[in-house]
């Protein structure tokens, strides 16, 4: 019923204005609890300390590769410093973040040396089962995981790059190496970055006869340093 002296075509309006407005308060709820239970974009800082793969030194000329990255994370934007030395001069190093996502993941202990057959060079033979001295880039896999960023100097850091050594960076002449970027990495890398490592990869064998590890896959992509991620 309406009042006295109301008028039905303001009324209708009237009512038509508070439909919307009950209509749209739990839609504005909505988005709001929606927005608030959104994850918030990953920020942080985080390190590695890199660490020599576990080796023989007979077997790979005494390497000691050692270093340290810092990274500093925003959403999906990676700022990497990296520094390494004990690398082969002269040379370009392949650098990645290695890792299963949500899942475990280290570096790789001597035990990982089981020589699946590898070959460190055309006349040296290889025993599967073995142990060689050496924990090839296979071997390690079960440890530390598949490539997931690539740390090249220039162009594409997806994993599609963890081979394209040329675009990596190279040791000076004293054998020492330093990396600063900013990258965008996939999301869930981003997300799971603390329960990621680092791995460099590289180094001329005594064994090869033109003293460079560019002629060589094996040698290209031997793992030689290792960091967990904090």
């Amino acid at each position: 019923m309406l009042t006295s002296g109301g008028h039905p075509a303001i009324w209708k309006v009237t009512m038509q204005r508070k439909l919307i407005l009950l209509l749209a308060a739990p839609a504005a709820l909505l988005m709001s609890a929606t927005a608030a239970a959104a994850p918030a974009p990953p920020v942080g800082t985080f390190s590695a300390d890199l660490t020599p793969i576990p080796h023989d030194s007979t077997a790979d000329g005494g390497s000691n590769v050692t270093g340290h990255a810092a990274l500093s994370l925003a959403g999906r934007n990676l700022t990497v410093d990296l520094t390494a030395t004990g690398l082969t001069p002269n040379e370009p190093h392949a650098m990645h973040i290695h890792g299963v996502l949500a899942g475990a993941n280290e570096c790789p202990p001597a035990s990982a040396d089981v020589n699946t057959g590898d070959p460190i060079d055309p006349v040296t033979p290889q025993i599967a089962g073995t142990p060689d001295g050496l924990i090839s880039l296979a071997e390690g896999l079960p440890s530390y995981g598949p490539i997931d960023v690539s740390f090249t100097q220039t162009g594409d850091t997806s994993a599609a790059s963890g081979l394209v050594v040329e675009r990596f960076p190279v040791a000076n002449a004293a054998g020492t190496l330093s990396y600063h970027r900013s990258i965008k990495i996939p999301i869930g890398v981003a997300k799971n970055l603390s329960d990621l490592h680092i791995v460099v990869h590289g180094t001329d064998l005594p064994s090869d006869a033109d003293h460079s590890s560019l002629s060589s896959l094996f040698e290209a992509t031997l793992p030689v340093a290792c960091g967990t991620i904090n």
